[in-house]
């Protein structure tokens, strides 16, 4: 039986879950009365020659509110674009160290206002480039005065106001940044329970106000409030490594498992909807160290099969009511 935990009284409900392109959901969308999902089924995928390479290790995903795709290519060291048929566009990148170029990318998110950022942690950075891939400017965490200060950074969400969260996986916290890169604070601390973390992943932002981190090391996802403060986790027996996480169209949160490579769905009163993988019906491959997830403006769920060397691009079905 899966675990929402309770803290200072606070009822475990995601009430103002949002998702691609939507805004926040009302009682009833969210509730009981959502049509449960019933299964993940393969529909397509990428891989292979992409812009003239061939893709390797995709890691992030992630798609913006035009229904852009935005994909890391960890093993090219590359940010491809896709348009919302799942066409590629452009890509940009390769390895290094110079502005524009990587070492080593992780996960991508995209703010409101169409900035894309890369999370850089073989060059120790925050890269930003604007919706077509230009680069922007780059958060530099590499602090001479304390060189242990930071160190790899992984996953990254943003506020409404441009503020910058981002997940040190080695110091076990998160790094908090104000919107013009400027460092403010940390929140969490290696530890166990509560707020503290354990090789955090992804982080998700929900209408800037609540943030959702995958707390790997503690097979757990952990939501902290604005200011930092620790709200409530998140845990089942399924549970082993939970990399990633993305909510679909109307709140549910969907989990995605790197070492199981089983996919896990949350209806938003926090009930256990539905767990699916290794393998997805349609495709007789099972998963091998998938990264991330994210849901296309249509309601397609693209998982990044990082050791297939792959994108999934599968349809949820839904009970009919």
């Amino acid at each position: 039986m899966n675990v929402f935990r309770r803290q200072h009284g606070l009822l475990i409900l995601l009430l103002t879950l949002v998702g691609c392109g939507g805004g926040p959901r009302t009682g009833r969308e969210q509730g009981k009365d959502l049509p449960a999902p019933l299964a993940v089924v393969y529909d397509s995928e990428i891989s292979g020659q992409i812009l003239g390479k061939r893709l390797s290790s995709p890691v992030g995903v992630d798609v913006d509110r035009r229904g852009v795709l935005y994909v890391v290519d960890a093993g090219n060291h590359r940010l491809i674009r896709f348009n919302p048929d799942l066409d590629p566009l452009r890509d940009m990148g390769g390895y290094g160290s110079q502005q524009g170029m990587f070492g080593e990318p992780s996960f991508v998110t995209v703010d409101n206002d169409l900035n894309v950022w890369v999370s850089d942690p073989g060059n120790r950075r925050i890269s930003r480039h604007d919706g077509h891939l230009n680069f922007v400017d780059e958060v530099d965490l590499r602090d001479d005065d304390d060189p242990l200060k930071f160190a790899h950074p992984s996953g990254i969400a943003l506020t409404n106001f441009g503020e910058l969260w981002l997940c040190d996986r080695d110091n076990n916290r998160l790094a908090l940044f104000d919107n013009i890169g400027v460092f403010d604070r940390f929140v969490g601390d290696f530890g166990y329970s509560g707020g503290g973390l354990r090789d955090p992943e992804k982080i998700v932002a929900v209408e800037g106000e609540q943030f959702f981190v995958c707390d790997a090391g503690n097979s757990r996802v952990v939501a902290y409030d604005e200011y930092g403060n620790f709200l409530y986790d998140i845990e089942d027996p399924a549970f082993v490594s939970p990399r990633s996480l993305a909510f679909d169209a109307q709140g549910r949160m969907w989990i995605l498992d790197v070492d199981t490579g089983l996919l896990f769905c949350f209806g938003p009163d926090g009930r256990f909807l539905l767990s699916v993988g290794p393998t997805i019906p349609g495709t007789d491959k099972a998963m091998k160290a998938p990264s991330d997830l994210t849901f296309t403006a249509d309601g397609r769920l693209i998982i990044a099969d990082t050791g297939n060397h792959r994108l999934l691009v599968c349809r949820v079905a839904y009970e009919n009511r």
